[in-house]
């Protein structure tokens, strides 16, 4: 499973100071001098640069796009770490590694964990760490919330596809309400079918389910929404649902983490109606 970015948005990845800041300070924590580090979908190299700077030996950058192993290389090379550094093109979630690993970094998530084999990249390498290793996040915990989502833009009407766009005139109609929650400390079934109670809030025409996500690095250092990391995810439904304020709806949930967010399968219903 690959997925390649476009040079926009490994430099939106790469300049986005929130995202970027909260990563350094969680690897500041948990490299140790001569660790050895894998940086999965390591893009222009900065995360497995931060290891090498917080006193690992060896950092392997895995990164599926070949345009960017020069690029994670002479990044290296500038930061006076070549001997320390060595790019690898292949794909995170099937690669060989040379050997043990003390520190597993993988940031290849979007919100939901969709489009990016997250939990496929750490179910495959977790096999390389040694005992008591880290990885990096250790926990991803997702919400969901009932929301009537604006459909109709420049006179054209659009409810097919999601879209991490927040417009003017969407609607939450509902409380936010957990429906993932992840522990990298075991194997993780990509594989999500869930089912939750949403209190809705506000009466209305429950049309789209929005996402939310965050990431706890390390114990009290969270990654949320920032420019390139987590935003709000709008998912439409196939079929629409009025919800009345005070009244529980039951959501169900269904897709494959890392799959395109057009296989997820999401249902609203009565609490009543749901057996």
């Amino acid at each position: 499973m690959i997925t390649q970015f476009t040079p926009y948005q490994v430099e939106d990845c790469l300049f986005d100071e929130k995202r970027t800041l909260r990563f350094a300070e969680a690897i500041k924590k948990i490299v140790k001098k001569n660790d050895v580090v894998v940086d999965a979908g390591s893009g222009t190299g900065v995360l497995g640069l931060l290891a090498a700077k917080a006193g690992a030996k060896k950092v392997y950058c895995i990164e599926s796009n070949p345009r960017f192993i020069p690029i994670i290389k002479a990044n290296a090379k500038t930061n006076g770490f070549s001997k320390i550094i060595q790019a690898i093109y292949g794909d995170a979630s099937k690669i060989k590694l040379p050997g043990k690993v003390n520190v597993i970094i993988a940031e290849l998530m979007s919100t939901g964990l969709f489009y990016e084999p997250q939990i496929q990249v750490i179910n495959h390498l977790r096999k390389y760490l040694v005992k008591g290793g880290k990885i990096i996040p250790e926990k991803i915990c997702s919400s969901l919330q009932l929301v009537n989502a604006k459909r109709d833009l420049y006179g054209l009407h659009f409810d097919y596809d999601a879209r991490y766009h927040q417009v003017e005139g969407d609607l939450a109609l509902s409380k936010e309400v957990v429906f993932d929650k992840i522990d990298f400390t075991d194997i993780v079934d990509p594989e999500l079918d869930r089912r939750v109670i949403v209190p809705a809030t506000r009466s209305g025409l429950a049309n789209a389910v929005r996402l939310y996500s965050k990431a706890e690095l390390f114990p009290h250092i969270w990654a949320g929404e920032s420019k390139f990391l987590f935003s709000p995810l709008t998912i439409f439904l196939d079929q629409e649902a009025r919800v009345a304020a005070g009244q529980n709806y039951r959501v169900r949930i269904n897709y494959e983490r890392g799959s395109d967010v057009l296989d997820a399968i999401v249902t609203v219903k009565k609490s009543v109606d749901w057996i």
